[in-house]
């Protein structure tokens, strides 16, 4: 009796370990060409009624990932992917493969008979479940026959080059719609004043070259934000999306550019003559560059916020090469910009509501003064913050991030949420009002025990930035709920309210 129980746990071990190796198999093939390079070959096939996502960053979802562990003189020239599947579960839609799928791609190298180690990362779901998988894969010598065998099955499968080539016009309409969704955002209420105050004063001669150096002040400085970005991550490859912000220095400048703002609107001082003049003043005797001012600044304090769908953009963007990274940006900007264009050049929704213009413009641009006036007391806290040396929990349920904490959490089976946050980010603070320190959170970390972790990146902080790293984002904020029964993890929305916190954690 003893002997079949124990036979019996041993079977049902087995099959359990046997069913979770199987839910994706990989097998390789290669051969040489007329080049003497190596081409490679992979067929995945999943297990019925399991999927995994598509290679390449979305809002929900680890991507697959295929890291090649090449010698010093091995170049991957080309990938290739079979073109995924659009899945729509319960709203939620994504790409990915389910069945079978297959990869080629091409490595340059002097040594054809060389062994490669390929490392492959992937998500695997069905229904409720996903888990994380990793398979170590060693590509053999040249096998041309089953090579042969399997191309043209898998070419006609693909979608004509490197997937992330074809696909990137797909997260470019994403970004666009991010820029969209980036004007509701809490953090651009400190330009809604510059911005409302430049439509009404346009004329109609002027309206089509206000709209388009706006734009221009918009697209070039996200430009300009994008290159620092990426020139600054070939020696620091931790930072992010809104790094300026890390620096006192940056945010000192900030500071004093929107006191003078904010004392322009009020009327306290008045500049004549000079540079400084032109640079404070809200009305500028010449209406382009006011218009181009307007985008700069409209970048510079709305670039640290993230917008529904502009995390999974940015944590694209920012590990494409940079024929991609560029134009993520420029459609990024161009969607931010085109509301208050298209105001500036069709004014009539705003003229239905406003009266013409007149002295009571001046009481409007006092009133439009005082998010200029919230920014300045908002920028000189966070001066204050950055130059202080501890990191305040402010709630004392809320602990330090530290990926220790959370894998020992996750070993004794209790979840975990995650706050990647920072001081510069407004929607963040917006959410701690809203949300994180409602009593409806209180209730729900109650009720679960979970573990509620802090990752505050107001200053450069190493752990943070890897942690945000290996949820493949790089901008605030980012909230990561672990429930405790697996390594699975869940991404909520960037805007959070207490219906969702209660969606996501009960």
């Amino acid at each position: 009796m003893h002997i079949k129980l124990l036979a019996a746990i041993i079977g049902i071990f087995c099959l359990s370990a046997f069913s979770a190796k199987a839910q994706v198999e990989v097998d390789a093939w290669s051969r040489l060409n007329e080049n003497g390079n190596r081409e490679v070959l992979l067929e995945f096939n999943i297990k019925e009624g399991w999927h995994i996502f598509a290679p390449y960053e979305q809002e929900f979802g680890s991507p697959l990932q295929i890291n090649w562990q090449l010698a010093d003189n091995e170049t991957l020239v080309e990938q290739s992917f079979s073109k995924p599947k659009v899945f729509d579960d319960n709203g939620f839609i994504y790409d990915g493969y389910e069945n079978k799928f297959f990869y080629k791609t091409t490595i340059m190298t002097d040594n054809p008979d060389r062994t490669t180690k390929a490392i492959i990362d992937w998500q695997a779901c069905a229904g409720d479940e996903c888990l994380p998988q990793r398979k170590e894969l060693i590509v053999q010598a040249a096998d041309s026959a089953m090579f042969n065998q399997k191309i043209n099955e898998a070419e006609s499968s693909f979608v004509g080059g490197d997937i992330e080539e074809v696909n990137w016009l797909k997260i470019a309409g994403l970004a666009f719609i991010a820029g969209l969704l980036l004007n509701l955002m809490p953090c651009v209420l400190p330009v809604l004043g510059l911005k409302i105050m430049a439509c009404l004063k346009a004329t109609a001669a002027n309206r089509l070259r206000e709209a388009f150096f706006y734009t221009c002040g918009i697209v070039i400085s996200m430009l300009i934000l994008a290159g620092l970005l990426l020139l600054l991550r070939q020696t620091n490859p931790h930072l992010g999306w809104g790094f300026q912000m890390q620096s006192p220095w940056f945010v000192g400048i900030m500071l004093i550019i929107f006191i003078l703002l904010t004392l322009m609107a009020f009327d306290l001082i008045t500049l004549h003559g000079g540079w400084l003049s032109k640079l404070t003043n809200l009305h500028f005797q010449n209406c382009q560059v006011d218009a181009l001012i307007s985008g700069i600044l409209a970048v510079l304090i709305a670039s640290p916020c993230t917008a529904p769908f502009m995390g999974a953009v940015i944590g694209y963007a920012i590990v494409a090469p940079a024929h991609i990274y560029f134009p993520m940006f420029l459609s990024l900007g161009l969607g931010y910009a085109l509301p208050f264009a298209l105001l500036t050049v069709y004014p009539k929704a705003m003229q239905k509501i406003m009266p013409h213009p007149g002295k009571w413009m001046k009481t409007v641009k006092i009133i439009l003064g005082i998010p200029l006036l919230l920014t300045c007391l908002w920028l000189g806290w966070l001066l204050c913050t950055q130059l202080g040396t501890k990191l305040n929990l402010r709630h004392s349920e809320w602990q330090e991030y530290s990926n220790a904490k959370v894998e020992q959490a996750l070993q004794n089976n209790r979840p975990v949420f995650i706050d990647f946050t920072a001081d510069w980010c407004i929607t963040c603070l917006v959410n701690k009002k809203t949300s994180l320190y409602s009593d409806t959170m209180i209730d729900l970390v109650k009720a679960n025990n979970i573990l509620l972790l802090k990752a505050d990146i107001t200053k450069f902080n190493p752990e943070a930035a890897e942690g945000m790293k290996k949820y493949h984002r790089a901008a605030v904020p980012l909230y990561i709920y672990y429930d405790g029964k697996s390594d699975d993890y869940l991404t909520l929305p960037p805007i959070l309210t207490p219906q969702i916190l209660q969606e996501y954690l009960r």
